[in-house]
């Protein structure tokens, strides 16, 4: 069973943040998280992401991809393809923080037979190395980030609108403000992650299984640490999430209808986006439950 800390990473990581194994389910039958929001005459289509995955991902089901192909505008939480990423690693993502012997006992075992992709992250912050390491783990595990959610709509969008919820630089930002110890564990956590908590949270997405999805982003959480960061990266982002969309959606500028695409991880549980939405007025509805036609 993996600790509350490792459920934490792998959930957040890959279910919360916009990206920078063989399945047995065709796409078609997947369900991803995926609601209809109707707030103030506007109608908009939010869809969980996850920021790996594989071919067979794609198309997506009917009703997806035809909301997808009708929608007036795409958001996302940040366009990666529109910020300067050098310049974004430069000013928060080099390492300036001693390593403790803890990490650096993990991460010698796990470099051993890895040296070139270890010594390609030696000079980044600890919290950009828990990434590229989280997704070497997942490569290693057969997905890749090309086959992500979000880069596959980007790439399909057909010049339409795309318009962001934060930024890349927010994003930069927010990870690497978090402390010296927070940042050393989110490396030690990259490598320890248990490939079933990885493998279980693929397919708790493409069931739409909000809540093992929930259960992998929160665990149980009793680390005052955990809880901290968890509000931090999520729930806080929830709340102005929620109002960034309020706001596309009664915009006079904005190409109706929305299509929006978010981590899969600000989707579930009582502090999620759709709660936001419900809390402030918006009908909001699954559907896979009911109808969206």
């Amino acid at each position: 069973m993996a600790t509350s800390r490792h459920r934490l990473l792998v959930g957040v990581v890959w279910l919360v943040f916009s990206g920078f194994i063989a399945s047995t389910q065709a796409a078609v039958e997947d369900r991803p998280p995926f609601f209809k929001i109707d707030y103030q005459g506007q109608t908009a289509y939010l869809l969980g992401s996850i920021h790996v995955g594989q071919a067979d991902f794609y198309p997506m089901a009917p009703l997806i991809e035809a909301k997808f192909e009708s929608a007036g505008s795409l958001v996302v939480e940040a366009d990666a393809g529109s910020a300067d990423i050098m310049a974004l690693i430069k000013k928060y993502g080099l390492n300036k923080l001693a390593i403790d012997v803890e990490t650096k006992t993990v991460l010698d075992a796990y470099c051993k037979p890895r040296g070139s992709v270890c010594a390609a992250l030696s000079g980044f912050a600890p919290w950009l190395q828990s990434m590229q390491l989280g997704m070497n783990r997942f490569e290693e595990l057969g997905y890749s980030a090309g086959y992500g959610v979000d880069q596959r709509f980007i790439a399909n969008n057909q010049g339409r609108p795309l318009l962001e919820l934060e930024s890349t630089e927010f994003q930069f930002q927010l990870l690497s403000s978090f402390d010296e110890e927070s940042q050393w564990a989110m490396v030690r956590d990259a490598i320890e992650s248990p490939d079933e908590d990885m493998h279980g949270l693929v397919m708790a997405w493409r069931t739409g299984d909000a809540a093992h999805i929930a259960e992998l982003m929160q665990g149980q959480m009793s680390d005052e640490r955990d809880i901290f960061m968890l509000d931090k990266l999520l729930w806080q982002r929830n709340i102005d999430m929620a109002a960034r969309i309020r706001e596309l959606m009664q915009e006079s500028g904005t190409q109706q209808p929305l299509f929006i695409i978010i981590g899969a991880g600000h989707l579930v549980g009582d502090r999620s986006i759709p709660m936001e939405m419900t809390q402030h007025g918006a009908k909001v509805k699954s559907c896979w439950q009911q109808a969206c036609d």
